[in-house]
């Protein structure tokens, strides 16, 4: 067993509502324990550290703005990019996507993605492991939804690429974003590769601040002529 494979993680079950619906959410009781147990050699594959384990106010956010744009998901083809604890998963499914998969870099979070669906009666979910930068897809999707992944400029150059090798032609690419000021360069890249978007705000109150969600939704230029 690998060092990351024996990280040790104790749990609390937290309920989050979006209006009538409630979603039971298996997440990581202390988060700083799961972090001191990272050591210098795993943090240097990759920098790698649990964000995965961390419930963001963007994930919160993400999930308010599709519970109320249902059509955005109902009877889509639908891929997920960084699935954290599972929220905006749980949401999505709720949603009846015709079809969904799951990703992310960790396989722990796919895991507690996956036992977060059978804690709220969905069947095992399809997960896969994903590297961005290297995407192993098949097939094209309606929509490509994901929340939190621009914090890095390195990602930016492969994300849009993935988008536009694998969303469909009249498809749509959700994120939600802190509005952090790293993200404007992204947003700029999107507009030179060809695609156009708006966005909603959605605030979202953790540990006593407002954190102002942007929930973008992004589409192709469509040329005419």
């Amino acid at each position: 067993m690998s060092e990351k494979d024996a990280l040790k993680m104790d749990y609390l079950i937290k309920n989050i509502q979006f209006g009538e619906r409630i979603f039971r959410l298996k997440k990581v009781k202390n988060l700083d324990a799961l972090v001191d147990q990272i050591s210098d050699e795993l943090f240097a594959e990759d920098e790698r550290l649990p964000y995965w384990a961390e419930l963001w106010p963007s994930a919160i956010g993400l999930s308010r703005f599709l519970m109320r744009n249902p059509a955005l998901i109902k009877n889509k083809r639908v891929l997920e990019l960084g699935v954290g604890l599972g929220l905006t998963s749980l949401v999505i499914q709720s949603l009846e996507p015709q079809t969904l998969l799951l990703t992310d870099y960790e396989t722990e979070a796919l895991q507690v993605t996956a036992e977060n669906f059978l804690l709220n009666g969905f069947e095992r979910p399809m997960v896969q492991l994903l590297d961005w930068r290297n995407p192993q897809l098949d097939g094209l999707y309606d929509c490509i939804v994901a929340s939190d992944v621009l914090y890095e400029e390195r990602f930016f150059r492969p994300l849009i690429l993935l988008f536009k090798n694998f969303l469909a032609g009249d498809g749509r690419v959700i994120i939600a974003e802190p509005n952090r000021a790293i993200a404007r360069k992204f947003f700029k890249m999107l507009k030179d590769f060809g695609f156009f978007y708006d966005f909603t705000i959605i605030p979202v109150v953790q540990d006593g601040k407002t954190i102002q969600v942007h929930n973008y939704v992004i589409k192709r230029k469509i040329l005419k002529y």
